[in-house]
């Protein structure tokens, strides 16, 4: 970007939040962004600036005189690539929690003689796409000692440098995206950061597990999440080593070479969990008493007839006893059922836990709908029970203690998550309950989204 349309932070925060005066008809709440009247600029404690082209922090003093009350700083997609512009920022905002610097072409090594500022109140700190030094990133890190959540996917590592100490304060680490084939430099990033609650590794290069059991349980030792997906994890032998990390309770493992062999989502699942004893999620949906107990005897049928049995098979049986083949119709609902969750534009296919509440489903989707669970309705759309021109049976989901299965949801379904629009400002009156306003939209909605 040339000189000329170069931007400093403060800069672009004038161009994104400051208002025209000379707007007509616009009100503007007293506490709300903008210019005030004395001409200075209020700004909302969460600030995101993205491609605005920033190369600097500004003249001295200007970002401190901004941002004194800002604890969120998001600057992805700009052009900053020295480290002394990133750390005037740094010290100039004495409350910041969370600094998302991604997108920055950030390569180069710190200067010699330039200090890293110290930010104690720092707790989230992204650095994806920004191809940091190893170096780099372990003196910002010694000057962040609160640092809890690091993400560092898509910078092209394909090994890991150590450091001199440790960094036991890191929890969460967001590692997907990069070059590592070694499950040895899996285990340095353990060793970097002891203190690891949480490793997120999908789309990495990884092959089977070649760390052994041991190496495993002495670099993860706190381990409660981990992510593989989309890794060349291709054995049980190597996924059955997890199972000796006794906090490891949430697997996340889709698209990998292991599962191609079984076609069926339902068995897929199944398999795992009957592998995986200790495991409370899986891909995202918890894992059930009922359910294992569903697993494991499945395991059981699965491997009966064939010659070569894996060891879990033997323990398995030693708890269930030999059981025989199933010819009974089993009535009863399915606890998982593989459907098509659609909100507005995004569409997620998911392992349906039918024994959770609707209360449960609708929370576990904040995160995914940006919403909370009050925010949102939930419309079950049988796809197997349609109408004259593709329109299909729809429910909309109402009773939030109610278990999914009660709402006979089953394979193939589509569940379609709509934002609760605002409450009107008076209500119908109960003689004349608009039933005609809403039931023909939900018809209307449910087709087109099945003719997306």
């Amino acid at each position: 970007m040339g000189e000329e349309t170069a931007l400093s932070l403060p800069q672009a925060l004038w161009q994104k939040y400051s208002v025209d005066d000379d707007l007509p008809n616009i009100f503007m709440a007293a506490n709300a962004p903008g210019k005030t009247a004395s001409g200075t600029l209020r700004l909302p404690p969460v600030l995101a600036v993205h491609n605005f082209g920033i190369t600097c922090g500004g003249e001295d003093g200007e970002v401190s005189r901004l941002c004194s009350q800002v604890t969120e700083l998001d600057i992805t997609q700009n052009c900053i690539s020295q480290w002394q512009e990133v750390f005037k920022i740094m010290q100039q905002i004495p409350h910041l929690t969370f600094l998302n610097l991604c997108n920055n072409p950030l390569c180069c090594d710190i200067p010699p003689g330039l200090d890293v500022p110290s930010c104690p109140h720092l707790r989230h700190l992204v650095l994806n796409s920004t191809q940091v030094p190893w170096k780099t990133l372990y003196n910002i890190l010694d000057q962040t000692p609160n640092v809890e959540e690091l993400h560092l996917s898509l910078n092209n590592y394909s090994n890991v440098e150590q450091p001199s100490q440790p960094f036991p304060n890191i929890r969460i680490l967001h590692f997907n995206g990069n070059n590592i084939q070694s499950w040895a430099e899996v285990c340095k990033l353990g060793t970097t950061f002891p203190g690891l609650e949480s490793l997120v590794m999908d789309d990495v290069p990884l092959k089977d597990v070649d760390a052994s059991v041991e190496q495993l349980q002495q670099t993860f030792p706190c381990l409660q999440k981990l992510n593989i997906s989309s890794t060349g994890v291709g054995s049980w032998e190597s996924l059955e080593k997890f199972n000796r990390l006794q906090q490891l309770k949430d697997i996340r493992m889709l698209g990998v070479p292991l599962l191609e062999g079984i076609e069926d989502e339902k068995i897929r699942r199944q398999m795992i969990i009957a592998r995986m004893p200790c495991i409370q999620r899986l891909n995202g949906s918890p894992v059930s008493e009922d359910e294992r107990e569903d697993a494991e005897r499945a395991f059981i049928r699965y491997f009966m007839d064939q010659e070569e049995k894996p060891e879990r098979y033997h323990v398995l049986v030693g708890i269930h006893g030999n059981l025989d083949p199933l010819v009974d119709i089993d009535l009863s609902p399915e606890t998982t059922v593989h459907v098509k969750v659609k909100f507005e534009e995004h569409v997620k296919v998911m392992d349906l836990n039918t024994e959770q509440t609707l209360r449960e489903f609708k929370r576990s989707l904040k995160d995914w709908v940006g919403l909370p669970s009050n925010k949102i309705r939930v419309v079950h759309v049988d796809t197997e029970l349609c109408f004259a021109d593709n329109v299909c049976h729809v429910n909309e989901l109402k009773i939030l203690d109610k278990k999914l299965y009660a709402y006979h949801i089953r394979d193939g379904d589509e569940i379609l998550i709509w934002p609760r629009p605002p409450s009107a400002p008076s209500s119908p009156s109960k003689k004349n309950p608009p039933k005609s306003a809403t039931e023909p939209y939900v018809r209307f909605a449910a087709k087109k989204e099945l003719q997306m």
